[in-house]
């Protein structure tokens, strides 16, 4: 007995045309996905790119700042070198009576000036307020550097006058030593002591693109 086919030629040929149009219809939207995680890929590789070039960016700016301060600190040399030449035998400062009275010619204050909350003199910041307290003469200025340096000179005394008749009620001074003589005959007697205030330099340092940095440093009079 002969087996018969019951599937003939034009029933098959339906079918395969129908899968045929089904894959030919899931194509694009296979396409499509495929585009959209490469957007997501090149979006997430954008803002990587963005974060890497953010952080060099810091990085030398932080650099930079760096190296500014290390300059300031190296050029605020050139205040002090000037400020001890007027504290000099013969200096403009030179003597307990100029010291007693202000200067300004050499940027000299007899009496802590006003200041901000971090004890910088805002005759210092502000340059209206400067003239009244100093020369804008005096500032030291290195063209090829482009910067300027201006000071003050403090005592830190809350009047004018001799030093020696204000004495601690009116200046601060270095607390006393309390030396004991060594000899024989002054052996254990506490040894006078000539009262010294505490002198401030205040600097500002003005750079490049006005960037600023300031500077302070205290000292007791040389003399």
């Amino acid at each position: 007995m002969k087996a018969t086919n019951i599937f003939n030629s034009a029933s098959i040929a339906p079918a395969l045309r129908c899968v045929a149009s089904r894959r030919t219809l899931s194509s694009p939207r296979q396409r499509g996905f495929s585009l959209f995680l490469t957007l997501i890929a090149l979006v997430i590789l954008l803002v990587a790119a963005v974060a890497i070039m953010r952080s060099n960016q810091m990085g030398l700016f932080s650099s930079g700042n760096l190296a500014f301060k290390q300059d300031s600190v190296a050029r605020a040399e050139l205040v002090n070198v000037r400020v001890y030449a007027l504290l000099r035998s013969g200096g403009a400062l030179g003597d307990s009576a100029s010291l007693a009275a202000s200067n300004t010619s050499v940027n000299y204050s007899a009496t802590a000036l006003p200041g901000n909350v971090q004890g910088i003199p805002k005759a210092l910041i502000d340059d209206s307020l400067f003239t009244s307290f100093g020369t804008s003469s005096n500032d030291i200025v290195d063209a090829d550097s482009n910067t300027t340096i201006r000071y003050l000179i403090e005592r830190l005394c809350d009047q004018p006058g001799n030093s020696q008749i204000l004495g601690k009620v009116h200046c601060v001074s270095n607390p006393d030593s309390n030396t004991q003589g060594g000899s024989s005959t002054q052996q254990g007697m506490t040894l006078p002591q000539n009262f010294s205030p505490i002198y401030r330099i205040s600097m500002r340092v003005k750079g490049p693109r006005g960037t600023e940095t300031y500077l302070q440093s205290t000292f007791l009079n040389p003399h």
